[in-house]
């Protein structure tokens, strides 16, 4: 099987990480996507301080997929050394599930300074990767000219006006702020917020 995998902070998880996943599977890119809430980026060390717990954003992804049969969670990263090194994530996958063809999926933004990541030479030699377009990021900056990639595929995946940064914001402003942030995450994934007083928000 083709398996996407859609490693993320998702501090928190928002309904365009959720969309662009399904669009993935839907079109054809793969034939499942494997999300993997990443304990720490090493490109986002220094805004720790700002990352909900771990538990939490774990527990927030699940809710967000329930009912996406397509989507599924693996904790591979969570018994392994930080910060999580992306190299090492695919190799151990690789290493547990050999039946399965991997697929890294990475947006524009990232692909255009891929070759500051660990091992990314390794990366395009031993895995295939599937680059997805974020606003201002041109895919044509990478490093697509690599002669000995595996396999790249840019594609043309629709985008989503939404960040985790711009929820984070909007759950610790306002009454209306918080009203415009409930719309930008799953029901389930915002009583989670509230009920547990992240970002923020009273409980």
């Amino acid at each position: 099987m083709h398996v996407g995998i859609f490693s993320g902070s998702f501090n928190p998880v928002h309904n365009g990480h959720v969309a662009l996943a399904e669009w993935f599977v839907h079109e054809h890119v793969v034939d499942a996507v494997w999300l993997i809430r990443s304990p720490l980026n090493p490109l986002k060390a220094a805004t720790a301080v700002q990352m909900a717990p771990d538990a939490d954003r774990l527990a927030m992804l699940r809710l967000a997929i329930e009912g996406h049969d397509a989507l599924s969670i693996s904790t591979v990263e969570d018994d392994m050394p930080r910060p999580s090194y992306s190299y090492h994530t695919l190799q151990r996958l690789r290493e547990q599930h050999p039946e399965h063809e991997f697929h890294f999926i990475i947006g524009s933004d990232n692909w255009q300074h891929f070759t500051r990541w660990y091992r990314w030479q390794d990366i395009l030699r031993e895995f295939r990767l599937v680059v997805y377009p974020r606003p201002g990021y041109p895919a044509e900056a990478g490093p697509s000219d690599f002669p000995e990639a595996r396999g790249i595929r840019i594609v043309d995946a629709p985008t989503y006006d939404v960040s985790s940064t711009d929820v984070r914001r909007l759950l610790s402003g306002t009454p209306s702020e918080r009203d415009e942030a409930s719309r930008l995450v799953s029901p389930l994934v915002m009583r989670y917020i509230q009920e547990h007083g992240l970002y923020a928000m009273p409980s």
